[in-house]
Formats: C-alpha cells, structure tokens, sequence
C-alpha cells in the first residue's frame, strides 16, 4: 500500500500545484475534504447556492470536530421545488452570510487539499461561476468523485455486474448511516464514510 502523501503547507503557485497532483494520487492525500451544495438547480449554469457543508477526512480518519456548515442568505431563485428538496425556506436563511463571505470561508477550509463528493462535478462547477463572479477566483484542486471510486471497485470484482450509482443505492451497498439527507453537511458526512469504506473496507457479498 503506498504511504499516505502530505501535502506541503507552504504557499503553491499554480504550476508547482498541478506537478505535485501529477506525481501523487489526490486520494492518498493525508488530509482530504468532503464538500456538498444545496442549491436552488440543477443547472450548474444557474444554480445558486444555499448551502455548503465540509467535513475533513485526515490519515484516513473522519474528523468530525474539523466541519464547515454555512447557510447563504437567500437567493432571488429560491422557490418551492427547492425548498421541498431542502427544506430550506426564506425565513431560514435571512440573515444568513452573503454569498462572497461563505466563499472565503470555504476556500480558507479547503486550502489546496484534493475535494471529495458526489457529482462533484456539479459541485465544482456551481462553485467556479460563483467564486469568478463575487470574489474573481478560481477553483483548481485535485478532485475525487466516490461514484467512480465504488464503480472501479466493484467492477474489478463483478465486471459483468450493472451498477446502480445512486446515492442512497452506494449508502445502502456500502452499509453506511444516511443522517441529514439533501443537507450539505449530512451529504458531505455520508460521501466521507463511503470514501473511507472504499478505501479501507470490503464490498458486501450480496451485490448480485
């Protein structure tokens, strides 16, 4: 099993960024983070956001004392369909940050530590449009999508098998708690304990 990779604490410019991730695999990173969205679509050319959560997973071990959660004031999109979903109202989140805010939040969370999640692409780009538009920044870090990593893994075991990979479907396969569903913090948690148990765990015998 390769060593666990440190990443460096000192400042990175872009280019010596891209050459370490070049050199190293972003899941055997020693610190990673979990992040989810709430988010008003899923249009990432529209969505806005509501909510963000982060869990830090370090040497391999949840470290649920090291979370973010921020509620974002409300956006004009907000609507019915949304609030249904995530059960996240207008009178919830006035009052709550300005959006620029929690976006420098979750960057100094973050740092240059590889991100975890589900559809994370839709998380990263949500992410990009809103970071360049409020605060003329960018979103370059190494990325691990835990559907891809449970469909590697069980496809070397059953290549034959047709995958569901649904998020409830991997949280029930891999026997994980599903708390907080379609809250960014409970979903950022649940991704976590997937990725540990992929990492670390056996698959059930029964995926057939």
């Amino acid at each position: 099993m390769n060593a666990l990779v440190k990443i460096p604490d000192h400042h990175w410019s872009g280019w010596r960024r891209r050459l370490y991730w070049c050199l190293h695999a972003p899941d055997e990173a020693e610190e990673i983070v979990s992040i989810d969205l709430e988010t008003t679509s899923l249009d990432p050319r529209k969505a806005d956001i509501l909510s963000i959560g982060a869990v830090m997973i370090r040497r391999g071990k949840l470290v649920l004392g090291e979370r973010l959660e921020l509620l974002v004031e409300p956006p004009a999109s907000l609507d019915g369909t949304s609030i249904r979903i995530h059960k996240l109202r207008r009178a919830d989140l006035e009052g709550q940050l300005p959006l620029a805010d929690a976006l420098r939040r979750l960057l100094a969370f973050i740092g240059d530590r590889p991100l975890l999640g589900y559809y994370l692409s839709f998380d990263v780009a949500v992410l990009k449009r809103h970071l360049r538009a409020q605060l003329g920044a960018s979103l370059n870090n190494p990325r691990i999508e835990v559907s891809a990593l449970y469909q590697r893994k069980v496809s070397r075991r059953y290549p034959d098998l047709h995958l569901d990979l649904r998020f409830d479907t991997l949280a029930r396969t891999l026997d994980i708690p599903v708390e907080g569903r379609h809250t960014a913090l409970g979903d950022a948690r649940s991704v976590a304990l997937m990725f540990l148990r992929l990492r670390k765990g056996s698959l059930p015998q029964d995926l057939h």
